[in-house]
């Protein structure tokens, strides 16, 4: 359904964390091995994982890490206290738990984009990537919260996550479209391609923020400003 609740075809029914009946117990694995969440966790069902999951993105999301209670998760995941503790050492392991499953997510998303790219232009690639982060989004409100408090608000927690950089997803595929953009003679070849691939990566990054932060114009208004402001300039 799309936001103001009419049928669309575009986006997805349904969000990733609304259609997972499990975890990707590889990533799960790799979490056990650096003592982000306890083995107890992993012999978790699915089900019960997903839960708990689905509970820290719609938490963190809407009240931050600092204004999270470990109460209030375990009322919405459905688990006692005491198991919490059983299945993370602390409450910041739930948050780089969480974190790290939803970068994954990103990664898969990111990946699948790139597969599934049809458009040939560089302006086009651009209008397409945003449309599919931004007017098409996949994510749901829950999640589109999460991303912002992890891009924006998590720095301002008291408790930091060192080497995290959520959107790197999205700006490597942009400088790759940029790149391929001066070799063909779309994008000015005087210009440092890495840096210009970085500066359109933060313009695409804060129009698909204001749109999760619910700053939205008419999606047609804001390709067409997107592209206009990238390539005046910059194109040859």
């Amino acid at each position: 359904m799309a936001r103001d609740g009419t049928a669309s075809t575009l986006r997805p029914a349904r969000s990733y964390v609304e259609t997972a009946l499990m975890l990707d117990e590889n990533v799960v694995v790799k979490l056990v091995a650096r003592g982000v969440v306890a083995d107890t966790f992993r012999r978790l069902s699915p089900e019960k994982k997903s839960q708990i999951y689905r509970a820290a993105i719609r938490l963190l999301g809407e009240y931050g890490y600092d204004g999270l209670s470990v109460d209030d998760l375990c009322h919405e995941a459905a688990i006692s206290k005491g198991s919490f503790f059983q299945y993370f050492p602390s409450k910041s392991h739930l948050l780089e738990f969480t974190v790290l499953v939803f970068d994954d997510y990103l990664a898969g998303w990111m990946a699948e984009l790139r597969m599934n790219e049809r458009a040939v232009l560089t302006r086009d690639r651009l209008r397409s990537l945003y449309q599919a982060l931004a007017v098409d989004s996949r994510l749901s409100r829950e999640e589109e919260r999460f991303y912002l408090f992890i891009t924006n608000a998590m720095d301002h927690s008291a408790v930091k996550l060192e080497g995290i950089d959520i959107e790197r997803h999205f700006s490597g595929y942009v400088t790759e479209i940029i790149a391929r953009g001066e070799q063909t003679g779309e994008i000015r070849g005087d210009f440092d391609v890495e840096l210009t691939g970085r500066l359109t990566a933060l313009v695409i990054g804060t129009l698909v923020e204001g749109q999760y932060a619910g700053q939205r114009l008419p999606p047609r208004d804001m390709e067409e400003y997107l592209i206009s402001f990238l390539f005046d300039g910059i194109k040859a």
